[in-house]
């Protein structure tokens, strides 16, 4: 019966507290309209399967704010290192913002359900409970919720007057501690919680790490010369001045799909890769640390694949 019941107890003012917020309630409201528990959890009295939701709204309100500023990150990512290679993209960031970016990027790949609040609301609950991944995230977000830093997708920090964003959300914290104290595995070795928190402290200070990245991302892709119409990717390749040679295909003669053409146009081909590899590199040498240049270079080694192992 243990598991019909919400693992967390969050006080009665508190829930009064988050109620009587603008943009708890439209939260609320907007995910209502997922309420469709399991065939174990659809037994649960009327008052637990509304504690339930209740606890699964807190949760989501904490953990989409950090999966918005991922996919921002990864998107400016993508931009500033001209790829769309996952592996290659926390290549944009360094020190406690990349491995802040690398265990967003693994957790969110294997638990993208989770994260965004899909299914039964108590099984979602639960599953904060689940590994120790599940829990620092759930930490780091609260503490998050608390820190006074401003959105890297917006040019300017929101009026404090505006009730119609999220409140902070620190209750989850003593209702996380008691159920982890209460819960058999969690508890099998003594306190856990001084860890738990202290890793998730990293993890906060790496993700507000990543959001100052972002801001200076920003600024990079979004320079003046994104203004010129023509070119494509401008927004990502540095400006070249040589690269009006390669708008000049069609103008010269047409060559037959000889040997010798073919080729003509990898030497063609070569030289333009060269050009953009050597403006390339004297970009990489300004933005990026020596150690990785030759990544971005395509010139590291093999793409790895990622797992929950990362720091």
């Amino acid at each position: 019966m243990e598991h019909l019941q919400s693992p967390f107890a969050i006080p009665l003012e508190d829930v009064d507290m988050l109620n009587r917020s603008e943009g708890f309630t439209m939260l609320r409201n907007y995910l209502a309209r997922n309420a469709d528990f399991c065939e174990e959890h659809i037994q649960c009295d009327e008052q637990a399967q509304e504690t339930w939701l209740l606890h699964r709204d807190i949760l989501h309100a904490l953990i989409m704010p950090v999966v918005t500023l991922f996919e921002r990150a990864s998107a400016l990512a993508e931009a500033a290192l001209c790829t769309r290679k996952t592996e290659d993209l926390e290549l944009a960031f360094a020190g406690e913002a990349r491995g802040a970016f690398l265990c967003l990027q693994c957790f969110l790949t294997e638990e993208e359900q989770w994260c965004k609040g899909s299914g039964c609301p108590a099984c979602v609950v639960n599953a904060a409970l689940s590994t120790e991944s599940h829990i620092r995230l759930t930490i780091a977000a609260s503490l998050l919720s608390t820190a006074a830093i401003a959105s890297p997708t917006s040019p300017a920090a929101v009026d404090d007057e505006s009730n119609k964003s999220l409140p902070p959300l620190p209750h989850i914290l003593p209702a996380l501690r008691s159920a982890l104290a209460s819960d058999p595995f969690w508890n099998n070795d003594g306190d856990m919680w001084p860890y738990l928190l202290s890793r998730a402290t990293q993890l906060s200070a790496g993700i507000q790490a990543l959001i100052t990245e972002c801001v200076n991302l920003e600024s990079l892709v979004s320079s003046p010369t994104s203004a010129r119409p023509v070119q494509r990717r401008v927004l990502t390749y540095p400006h070249m001045p040589f690269s009006g040679a390669t708008h000049v295909e069609g103008k010269g003669v047409k060559l037959r799909k000889s040997k010798l053409a073919k080729r003509q146009l990898r030497l063609k081909d070569e030289e333009v890769e060269l050009m953009r590899r050597v403006a390339l590199q004297c970009w990489a040498k300004a933005r990026v640390p020596k150690q990785i240049r030759g990544e971005i270079l395509g010139t590291g080694k093999v793409s790895r694949v990622r797992s929950l192992t990362c720091p």
